[in-house]
């Protein structure tokens, strides 16, 4: 299994990442289907490319993120951005949380152990997935261990899409639990 390199963490900011990646667009998508904009839980949350827009949307922040060193990179990134309503949270398992509106997993479910159990534990919330497109391309994860959009659905079994949208080198989609 391929899990982001931290060596690689000046590559998330890029303003070559900021153009085929757009995050404020990417946090744009799900934001626009939403009501509620108290929580939100950024799950491999890297040095904060989507958490920052996120904690300028939301109420609250949860910044999950696996690695000390990349979280420590968030952390020093909130502060210069001053954002107090973000909280980094150092673990591999899903954490227990109150409620939250909005599960965000941007790159993240191809690195995962068992994504389905992280998709399960978002439970009512809107689900936005951030995905590499499953082509050959010369950067990104192996495409062997990319996730197509029905591949996602598979592990999503109690979402439906109510979204989608392609950029370059990704796609978006946005679930929600079936009722």
């Amino acid at each position: 299994m391929h899990r982001f390199n931290p060596k690689h963490a000046h590559v998330l900011n890029s303003g070559w990442r900021q153009k085929v990646f757009p995050a404020e667009e990417v946090v744009e998508f799900a934001l626009s289907e939403m009501r509620r904009k108290e929580v939100a839980v950024d799950v491999g949350a890297g040095t904060g490319y989507l958490t920052v827009p996120l904690a300028r949307a939301f109420g609250k922040v949860y910044a999950i993120e696996i690695n000390p060193e990349m979280a420590g990179k968030l952390e020093e990134r909130l502060r210069r951005e001053g954002l107090t309503n973000v909280e980094v949270m150092v673990t591999g398992e899903p954490p227990e949380l109150e409620d939250f509106d909005l599960a965000v997993f941007s790159s993240v479910l191809h690195e995962m152990e068992d994504p389905r159990e992280y998709l399960r534990w978002a439970g009512n919330a809107l689900v936005l997935v951030a995905e590499w497109k499953k082509e050959p391309i010369p950067f990104g994860p192996p495409v062997e261990e990319r996730l197509s959009p029905e591949e996602v659905m598979e592990l999503a079994e109690n979402f439906e899409v109510i979204k989608y949208r392609e950029l370059e080198y990704h796609y978006l989609m946005l679930l929600k639990p079936k009722v």
